[in-house]
């Protein structure tokens, strides 16, 4: 039996959230979309947090983005990506959930560094490589009051290069043989 802290999911949330983390934000958002004409922290939001969103990022072009946040406390080689949300019931983990975001963006706040992700090839990256991860790579067990949340920790090297793979859509195989005269 390991003695390891229990998590409680509101009180990460909290952290999460903290107001004083909004420079931050502010700070690395500007840098990441430099059109960028405003953006608003979307806590308190049940609704927003089943579908994943942390924070909405309005351009001067008129687009709308959908952030979900992650911070560390600790800068780490790897990158947790959950898989399980409750032990107990089996409840996926945000990886294995169709959430409505543009972009997963992973903090290391000693570091300051954010990685930003597109959601949609990080997720194409799991399914590609989630078993193969699961078994290669280091298994985190949160415990939480009466069940666990598992990710996996999946070196940043890894994550980044399945990413930067999953634009490459190859669909030669799917069409060998079909003539499109």
């Amino acid at each position: 039996m390991t003695n390891a802290p229990i998590h409680d999911f509101q009180e990460r949330l909290a952290w999460g959230e903290a107001k004083s983390y909004e420079p931050f934000w502010e700070a690395v958002y500007r840098k990441a979309f430099p059109n960028m004409v405003g953006h608003m922290l979307c806590s308190g939001s049940n609704d927003n947090q089943r579908r994943g969103v942390d924070r909405v990022i309005q351009l001067a072009n008129g687009h709308t983005l959908y952030v979900d946040e992650k911070k560390r406390a600790k800068d780490y080689p790897d990158i947790l990506l959950e898989y399980v949300s409750v032990s107990t019931t089996g409840a996926p983990g945000w990886m294995e959930k169709d959430l409505a975001i543009d972009y997963l963006a992973y903090a290391f706040m000693p570091s300051k560094r954010v990685y930003l992700f597109p959601w949609l090839m990080l997720q194409r990256a799991w399914q590609y490589h989630k078993n193969e991860w699961i078994k290669s790579f280091r298994i985190i067990k949160a415990q939480n009051n009466g069940y666990e949340t598992l990710s996996v920790a999946v070196p940043l090297k890894e994550v980044r290069k399945a990413v930067h793979n999953a634009w490459i859509i190859d669909v030669s195989v799917e069409l060998a043989g079909q003539n499109f005269n």
